[in-house]
């Protein structure tokens, strides 16, 4: 495999293909290097790497904090992905960058399909949706992945949701989750494989990558407890955030599957094999 640059290696999505990567010839980027403030000397750097491939994993996830200040939402969800695509049309390189599909809003109950409008109900994904034009317009040929909730990563990861849930289970009798928002939990490692596969294919667009079906996050944390093998209460309780999230942010891959190209599996199966491997993993 040609050189590829892994911009946010560091992270979640990150570091899972990192690991899959292993053996190409990669170039790993943290946040550091990533400094939308200095646009030429970004620009420069990403050059000199000559990379056939550049996958943008780098991304600020802090929903609630976005809707006090938007400038770093805006600035590593929307103007990063912009100067990267940018700077892979100059140098002919391929651009793989993702989005979420909190993007959609908050206009449907049933899951979203590809070629539905966005209209984004936070600042968190109002900037990911400027960042997905932003790409398009300064590189056609992009990839764009809308992700759902993402899950992943070994028991030590801070922002391991499915292993934080384990261990909050495991000391008490009672926990709560929402019934109120709708998603589909997603696993790295799924969408690693996945967009390897499109890339081989030479697929460009803007396409839903998540898993098959969808789940309320009771059902989520529920089906995390019963693959645990835990029997601790689980109770409904709805959770005041400070970012209008939507209630609905499950999506189908339709294009995925007209293409015939959709290998992501069912998310109750992809989260029972997660848990499955996180238990072996600990002593």
């Amino acid at each position: 495999m040609a050189r590829v640059v892994l911009a946010g290696a560091g992270g979640m999505l990150g570091s899972a293909f990192r690991k899959r990567l292993a053996g190409a010839d990669l170039v790993c980027l943290g946040r550091e290097g990533l400094d939308v403030s200095r646009p030429r000397e970004l620009r420069e750097h990403i050059a000199s790497l000559s990379p056939a491939l550049v996958i943008n994993c780098a991304a600020d996830t802090n929903v609630e904090a976005a809707e006090d200040d938007p400038r770093q939402a805006y600035a590593v969800n929307a103007l990063l992905p912009e100067l990267l695509a940018g700077t892979c049309g100059r140098a002919g390189a391929r651009f793989l960058h993702f989005s979420s599909t909190g993007c959609y809003g908050d206009w449907k109950r049933a899951p979203y399909g590809d070629y539905d409008p966005l209209r984004p109900t936070t600042v968190h994904h109002a900037a990911k949706a400027a960042g997905e034009e932003a790409v398009r317009r300064a590189l056609p040929e992009s990839l764009i992945l809308r992700l759902g909730w993402l899950y992943g990563g070994d028991a030590q990861h801070r922002k391991n949701f499915v292993w934080a849930r384990i261990a909050e289970a495991r000391g008490a009798e009672t926990v709560f989750s929402d019934p109120h928002q709708t998603g589909t939990p997603t696993h790295v490692e799924d969408v690693v494989t996945q967009s390897l596969r499109l890339l081989e294919e030479e697929i460009s667009g803007t396409l839903n990558c998540v898993a098959g079906g969808a789940a309320s996050r009771f059902d989520y944390v529920l089906r995390i407890l019963q693959s645990a093998g835990l029997s601790t209460r689980l109770l409904p309780r709805r959770f005041e955030r400070r970012a209008p999230v939507s209630a609905n942010e499950a999506a189908s891959n339709d294009k995925l599957s007209l293409l015939g190209l959709n290998v992501m599996p069912g998310w109750e199966d992809a989260l029972e094999r997660y848990v499955a491997s996180l238990l072996a993993a600990q002593p």
